[in-house]
């Protein structure tokens, strides 16, 4: 029997910003032509359209059209960075890794319609809340997780890197608040971020104003402990810390500091 096709014109692309809507229905497409020789079936149930097959008794069902609509902007059942994607009628929670740009939502869906289109495919690569579709021979031949390395705070850089003084970091980025700086430093994991950052002073909400300026109160620890400044990354959004016991370059307040450790971008 042949699937049928995702029905693509529903969504009334034309309505959206260009480039996303192409990029979904470009997505889509692919969908739709994974659905040839695969063992994937669609169904229309109560007006929602899935595509579905069953795996080692375990009934597998994607929901297309509603990862689209999650890229086009509406709001869902699902959140953002998970897939439409039931496990024998449950939601199974398979959600993208962080990273970004994340992947269209469609393009995962696509993603996992391809690995999962026929009965050969990699145990390794199948979300790990989908693994109750694997055949005990298969979850057991998948190696176990390497336990995680305790992270220890403030411990001093092993990668031979040369780095500002501390104190002359701070002092240059605490002249200028509110101020965008650059900076180049050593995250704990010993790889190298680039930075467009704005310090603010963050005060202590029962700070009493007869006493001096508090920049830490609002933090589960004091981050200065760790060698830490708390500030707001422009370009990503967010706060984010800045290792200033590991930068290998800095410009800030007109003035540009640099190590023989920097790596132009």
């Amino acid at each position: 029997m042949v699937a049928q096709k995702i029905p693509i014109d529903s969504l009334e692309l034309e309505h959206h910003e260009p480039q996303r809507a192409a990029a979904v229905k470009k997505a889509l497409s692919w969908c739709n032509l994974l659905l040839e020789g695969t063992s994937w079936t669609s169904e229309v149930d109560g007006g929602i359209f899935s595509l579905h097959r069953t795996i080692n008794g375990q009934r597998v069902e994607v929901l297309p059209l509603e990862a689209a609509r999650m890229d086009l902007g509406y709001e869902t059942d699902f959140t953002q960075g998970h897939l439409p994607v039931y496990l024998n009628g449950v939601d199974a929670c398979v959600r993208a890794r962080r990273r970004r740009p994340r992947p269209l939502h469609t393009d995962m869906v696509a993603s996992l319609l391809l690995l999962l289109g026929n009965d050969v495919f990699s145990p390794l690569a199948v979300p790990r809340t989908l693994h109750s579709i694997l055949t005990d021979e298969q979850r057991a031949a998948i190696p176990a997780n390497a336990p995680r390395q305790r992270f220890e705070p403030g411990q001093p850089s092993t990668s031979g890197r040369e780095f500002l003084p501390e104190e002359e970091v701070s002092a240059l980025i605490e002249r200028s608040p509110e101020v965008i700086f650059e900076v180049q430093f050593e995250k704990r994991d010993g790889t190298l971020r680039n930075m467009s950052a704005r310090w603010e002073v963050v005060e202590d909400p029962e700070h009493d104003e007869t006493e001096p300026s508090q920049e830490v109160g609002v933090f589960a620890y004091n981050p200065t402990d760790y060698h830490l400044l708390p500030v707001f990354d422009v370009v990503n959004g967010g706060y984010r810390m800045v290792a200033i016991d590991r930068v290998t370059g800095i410009t800030a307040d007109g003035e540009t500091h640099r190590t023989a450790s920097f790596e132009g971008v």
